[in-house]
């Protein structure tokens, strides 16, 4: 009896797994490209459980199976990943949190900021009322770029809090949100040349409009880095995985590099909890940015942890 259990829900994983391969052709398929971290694990289990019934066909094609899933998150493909940084190179420190309208994440991410001192803080879904007198909280950060009202929580908007005047801000629109990307741009904080910094928050794709609404927003996004020029910092919660269909093409079509914090396939989102948690919130560079340390932060009051990272200015001395 528990082996029949054991072979019909491993049919049901296989299933899964090969169907991710389909993910291309839109939601809800698309859903399926987000678990391969999942379906490395599951398969690993469905092969432990097939070696203890002494079936050892079906736990190869577990492990197979396994293996699949593993190809298909890239990351192995040393072109998707930033480059890193001497540790010598005057650094731009900056984080990204989505605080999930948690003002216990704020207090922590304050308390953050005192000790680390950022440049550039990348906030979504901001608490209530934090939005109000949001730089008073924040030591050194007295300028924000964005809409504050429009980045509290559940709302597809991002802010950028900085030390340095940004040069010029931008809020690009697109569809019904006219939030829905904002653009800064910053000389002066470490080195030149400029930095333009893109801050982001998409809705997570579980319903069609939201997928519809993530892909255009995306799409954008792609284009207004093309047409940028000199170093850009992309970041925020874009609630995909980086291996999911829409964030590789918008990576490919960017021409951006992802910033690794942790490990290549570290979890942001419920990341405490073993096989659950997704990777949902990206630092992606291109021109001249290089990645000289980036971490995972701690549980902060958010579903989210907070990603630490610094990045330098280094004109083609960088190395992989």
């Amino acid at each position: 009896m528990f082996h029949r259990t054991l072979v019909c829900l491993f049919v049901a994983f296989a299933i899964a797994v090969l169907a991710s391969f389909l993910a291309a052709v839109g939601w809800p398929v698309d859903l399926l490209a987000h678990f391969q971290t999942q379906y490395v694990l599951a398969g690993l289990l469905f092969a432990a459980g097939f070696v203890f019934f002494r079936n050892w066909n079906m736990a190869a094609l577990a492990i197979c199976l396994s293996v699949v899933a593993l190809m298909r998150m890239g990351i192995f493909d040393n072109g998707r990943f930033a480059p890193t940084a001497n540790a010598t190179e005057p650094a731009i420190s900056v984080v990204t949190a989505n605080l999930f309208g948690s003002a216990a994440a704020l207090g922590n991410l304050v308390e953050e900021n005192s000790a680390r001192g950022f440049d550039l803080m990348i906030l979504t879904e901001l608490p209530v009322p934090a939005d109000q007198g949001l730089l008073d909280r924040f030591e050194g950060m007295l300028h924000v770029a964005g809409t504050r009202h429009q980045a509290l929580g559940g709302r597809p908007a991002a802010v950028i809090l900085s030390r340095t005047a940004p040069r010029s801000v931008e809020l690009i629109p697109v569809g019904g949100n006219p939030y829905a990307i904002t653009k800064a741009i910053y000389c002066g904080m470490q080195a030149e040349p400029c930095v333009s910094v893109l801050a982001v928050h998409t809705l997570p794709p579980f319903r069609r409009d939201f997928y519809l609404h993530q892909a255009d927003i995306l799409q954008k996004l792609a284009s207004e880095v093309s047409r940028t020029p000199g170093p850009v910092l992309v970041a925020g919660d874009m609630n995909a995985a980086s291996w999911a269909p829409l964030l590789k093409r918008f990576q490919e079509t960017a021409g951006v590099r992802k910033a690794t914090c942790g490990s290549r396939w570290t979890p942001t989102w419920l990341a405490p909890v073993p096989g659950i948690g997704l990777e949902l919130d990206h630092f992606f560079v291109r021109s001249g940015l290089a990645v000289k340390n980036c971490e995972l932060g701690h549980f902060n009051g958010s579903d989210h942890w907070p990603v630490f990272a610094e990045f330098t200015v280094v004109d083609g001395k960088s190395s992989d």
